[in-house]
């Protein structure tokens, strides 16, 4: 897999390609890129049918181990877990956590990294993981690491963490490299050291030189909804100074379900790549995204609210996605109040269609060198959602 951007500033919105996709050469996919969350391999709540009938973009997934570990013995019986999940025509990109899950703290070991399934815990080494991964054949993944830090982690809790992801780097390039399945696929390092910048420089000097794809800076959160509510002012100081010293013509990935402020921000800043998490989570929380239209001046609306039980108007007027076209606001409250499955469906069809659109959109302000005015609108109708709240 290559990355190529004809951008040289270190923080600046820029413009990239993903491309020479082992699996899939014809596919070439633009920067900044949304990786679309998927549990098991499936996005949440939608039929590949449904999927397929959102857009007609092509679409990069993600998946975890959280929700995939268990599958693996059933995954060695299939060509990959592509085939598995029955979505060949994917590419797919494989972390360690899971983004929309909170990661509970303190079960990490020196050689293990734990992750938590709906079976119960997994305690995941060096070896194992390259087996998975050799199962699976991701088209891009990320080397083991210990990421269990956020902003109230201790210096000591830093240091055991950046010790045991260097160790794990190294040894996930070795068996990377060495290994004829998955020597030709994207692989990531991970940038440890929590909110110390001290911390970083170390992580990012180990790997310095490694022949890897790119960049995931880690260890800013521990995943789950709450990720949404970190502020911009908390990261930007750990997020300038790890892309000034990090190579240019790198990949530079963030994972989680930042809120579309913070994302606009960290693109401002250079970061390419980020997952789909946020609306599979405002879905969960039955809010419908909205910042896009000028139906709302906030950025999204908890359908659950008793306000639209007679509304007949579609969640977004000028939206195209298909529950906008064919339903309104109170048969959705209506669902919602009995508990439908169905209105996980359509606000799911909603909200990852918006978002879709949302990084397509950003790619063509960027090439047109209007992406700060862009930027800017969609920051203040998120400010007066905060404000609201």
């Amino acid at each position: 897999m290559k990355f190529s951007t004809e951008c040289v500033a270190r923080c600046s919105a820029r413009i990239g390609t993903l491309s020479e996709i082992e699996r899939l050469p014809n596919l070439c996919f633009e920067t900044p890129m949304l990786l679309l969350y998927t549990k098991r391999g499936s996005v949440p709540h939608l039929t590949k049918d449904v999927f397929k009938m959102l857009t007609t973009d092509q679409q990069f997934l993600m998946t975890s181990l959280p929700t995939t570990v268990s599958m693996t013995d059933f995954v060695k019986q299939f060509e990959s877990f592509n085939e598995y999940v029955s979505m060949q025509e994917y590419p797919f990109f494989l972390t360690i956590q899971d983004p929309s899950e909170y990661t509970k703290p303190g079960h990490q070991k020196k050689s293990f990294v734990t992750v938590w399934s709906r079976n119960g815990r997994f305690s995941v080494g060096v070896d194992r993981y390259i087996e998975i991964a050799e199962i699976f054949k991701p088209d891009m993944y990320v080397t083991l690491c210990d990421g269990d830090t956020d902003k109230n982690s201790s210096q000591k809790r830093l240091s055991k963490g950046l010790e045991r992801s260097k160790d794990q780097f190294e040894k996930c390039l070795k068996r990377h490299q060495e290994s004829n399945i998955l020597k030709n696929k994207g692989f990531l390092g991970a940038i440890e050291g929590g909110y110390n910048l001290q911390a970083r420089e170390k992580s990012i000097k180990y790997m310095e030189n490694a022949p890897v794809l790119g960049y995931l800076i880690d260890g800013l959160h521990r995943n789950g909804p709450d990720t949404q509510n970190i502020s911009i002012d908390d990261i930007r100081p750990i997020i300038e100074h790890s892309l000034n010293l990090l190579p240019v013509d790198k990949l530079r990935v963030m994972i989680g379900c930042w809120s579309p402020s913070v994302v606009l921000d960290l693109i401002h800043l250079g970061i390419d790549l980020f997952d789909s998490s946020y609306p599979y989570v405002m879905t969960e929380e039955m809010k419908a995204l909205t910042f896009l239209y000028d139906d709302y001046e906030n950025d999204f609306i908890s359908l659950s609210d008793k306000r639209y039980a007679e509304d007949f108007e579609p969640i977004c007027k000028n939206c195209t996605c298909l529950t906008c076209k064919n339903h309104h606001k109170a048969y959705i409250h209506h669902l919602i109040q009995t508990k439908e499955l169905l209105s996980h469906v359509l606000l799911m069809i909603h909200n990852t269609h918006l978002y879709t659109k949302f990084f397509k959109n950003i790619r063509v302000h960027i090439k047109n060198g209007t992406f700060c005015q862009f930027r800017d609108k969609i920051k203040s109708k998120c400010l007066l959602n905060v404000e609201n709240s």
